[in-house]
């Protein structure tokens, strides 16, 4: 199997966004995973965004809360390897490693709260940059969320098991970093998903920069070889399967 997740889908990406969901329609990838961004600084509950998320829903995509704003606030928190990854791959965006526990809840429950008004379904959350605090999966629970993306794989908060799903993608950012997940997507990525036995091919889109980027091409370009011969699913399916 196979899962696409298209990242930082918020109001000033959808440009980009929907030159990735068009891509993908082409590799014959309908069903994906759309990571959201509900509260950008400059704007909030945009129409567009609505509009493309509850299209993509209706179509068999899956929704997956992004954060809250995608903006670090402070000092970074937790483990130093954490804070060491922050720092080299995260830039400004590792927002749940900065917040203490009660704002991290506030934040997530907003987010809940705005999927819920617009009548968008939702059972996942992926912090940006795969970091958070240890807050963040009591918080999880409590607002009802049935699952962590981590950057190992899937974290099921209802049946407390883990599916390592290895990722490799695109991550919108500079060539000194593009290059170093290039490297882990292929020199890690493969012996890991044969040695721990992941059930599916899993990748990840940015949408920075996309249409213009090698890099993005490439990626891209090893989406359409796993899709011709493996099922797009989402990561709900994945782990209701």
């Amino acid at each position: 199997m196979l899962t696409v997740a298209v990242h930082d889908v918020a109001p000033s990406t959808l440009d980009e966004v929907e030159w990735l969901l068009e891509r993908l329609d082409a590799l014959g990838v309908e069903r994906r995973v759309l990571k959201v961004i509900p509260a950008e600084p400059t704007a909030r509950d945009d129409a567009r965004l609505v509009d493309l998320l509850r299209r993509e829903a209706a179509n068999g995509s899956e929704l997956v809360l992004h954060g809250w704003t995608h903006r670090a606030e402070g000092r970074r928190r937790g483990s130093s390897a954490d804070r060491l990854r922050a720092r080299l791959f995260a830039g400004d965006a590792a927002e749940l490693l900065t917040l203490p526990g009660d704002e991290l809840r506030r934040r997530v429950t907003a987010g809940r709260d705005w999927l819920e008004r617009h009548g968008l379904p939702s059972s996942g959350y992926c912090p940006p940059g795969w970091l958070a605090t240890e807050a963040l999966v009591p918080a999880l629970r409590d607002a009802g969320f049935h699952y962590l993306v981590t950057l190992r794989g899937l974290r099921d908060l209802r049946r407390r098991r883990t599916i390592t799903l290895p990722p490799q993608g695109y991550m919108g950012a500079g060539k000194l970093q593009e290059g170093l997940v290039r490297l882990g997507g292929t020199v890690l990525a493969g012996p890991l998903r044969a040695l721990l036995r992941a059930p599916a091919r899993r990748f990840f889109l940015h949408p920075q920069g996309a249409s213009d980027s090698d890099d993005c091409a490439r990626v891209l370009t090893a989406i359409a070889a796993v899709a011709r011969r493996h099922r797009a699913v989402t990561y709900a399916e994945l782990l209701d399967g």
